[in-house]
């Protein structure tokens, strides 16, 4: 088969025809680069020319070189023995690019390939708490955002592929780009390395996420629970507090009252002692001195009394004739009157 082909080339350059030796091969290029791609003719050729998507992008002569309408479409060519290699340069590929690449070697021939343009997204694990209970099961989710196309989710624990039935993927497409969302369970016995890793044909290397996922044992409680642990504590015992002053409070007002209606009462006790309404047979009667210059006989005259009512004291008085006169004389009586007072305070 080998020396078949070798006799074609030979009888075709014997009687001046020319033919593809090798056509471009497909490529996947991510978006923003340069796309390449080889069509190797047999000598002697004329006129060749590069497609893409159905419309000439690039023509390349044999005597002056390649006709350049489109800054974009650019050549490089190589001649090895008989063999012509022309390589089609496409730069900043945009996603409208991706189609059929086609040489065409006039009226010989044509070889096709396809081009991929795509796009790598963001890639991240969303988990905010990267911190479990030993044994205990855990979903770690990683979310690849604006892929083009829909990108390849597997997942490695400690360097070793996960089990694929311990994930699930779900994507969408959104206009022009494809987020993903795969979700990872495990229930890990001991501290993991957790990677997330995300790939497109037109990467070389797999995009990935990483994270380190700590294993608490069963009565360590984390550090959220500590929290909230605290927040109630704080509450609690600030009610607490705010109740014993209200009581405090309470039991001070009830006191400051009992006393006052206490001292009022002994208030009104005294003071009905005091009234004469109030007086009972205990009292002790107060008396005077006796004066013991007096003497009742013939006393005779008019008995005053007078009292004080508002301070409780008596004083009584007898009153004695005036001195007999006669013939200008004063006469004393035999007898003389003597007068006892009595003051009773």
């Amino acid at each position: 088969m080998h020396s078949t082909g070798c006799l074609l080339v030979l009888l075709h350059s014997f009687l001046g025809y020319s033919h593809i030796l090798q056509g471009p091969q497909s490529a996947a290029v991510l978006l923003h680069s340069d796309a390449l791609f080889n069509c190797t003719l047999s000598k002697p050729w004329v006129i060749m020319t590069w497609l893409l998507k159905g419309r000439t992008v690039l023509t390349v002569l044999s005597a002056t070189g390649p006709v350049v309408t489109d800054p974009r479409f650019t050549s490089r060519n190589n001649t090895e023995g008989n063999a012509f290699t022309t390589e089609l340069i496409i730069s900043n590929v945009s996603l409208q690019d991706s189609g059929v690449v086609m040489c065409d070697l006039q009226n010989n021939g044509t070889k096709e390939a396809n081009l991929s343009v795509q796009v790598n997204g963001s890639l991240q694990i969303t988990n905010h708490s990267l911190t479990v209970l030993q044994d205990h099961s855990t979903a770690i989710v990683c979310q690849a955002s604006n892929w083009y196309p829909e990108p390849k989710i597997t997942w490695m624990l400690n360097k070793t592929w996960a089990d694929p039935q311990n994930y699930t993927t779900d994507s969408t497409l959104s206009i022009d780009f494809y987020d993903t969302t795969s979700t990872l369970r495990l229930a890990p016995s001991s501290d993991v390395t957790i990677v997330c890793v995300a790939s497109i044909p037109a990467l070389p290397e797999p995009q990935t996420a990483t994270v380190n996922l700590r294993v608490t044992a069963e009565h360590t409680k984390p550090s959220n629970d500590k929290t909230v642990l605290i927040a109630v504590t704080v509450t609690v015992s600030a009610v607490a507090l705010i109740v014993l002053i209200i009581v405090g409070i309470v039991f001070c007002c009830k006191k400051r009252t009992s006393a006052k209606s206490s001292y009022q009462e002994e208030m009104r006790k005294v003071s009905q002692s005091r009234s004469p309404n109030g007086q009972n047979s205990k009292t002790p009667q107060i008396q005077g001195k006796n004066n013991l210059g007096f003497s009742a006989e013939n006393i005779s005259g008019n008995l005053e009394i007078h009292g004080s009512h508002g301070m409780g004291s008596t004083t009584a008085a007898l009153e004695v004739p005036d001195v007999i006169h006669t013939n200008n004389e004063r006469h004393y009586p035999v007898n003389p009157k003597k007068i006892k007072q009595a003051t009773v305070v």
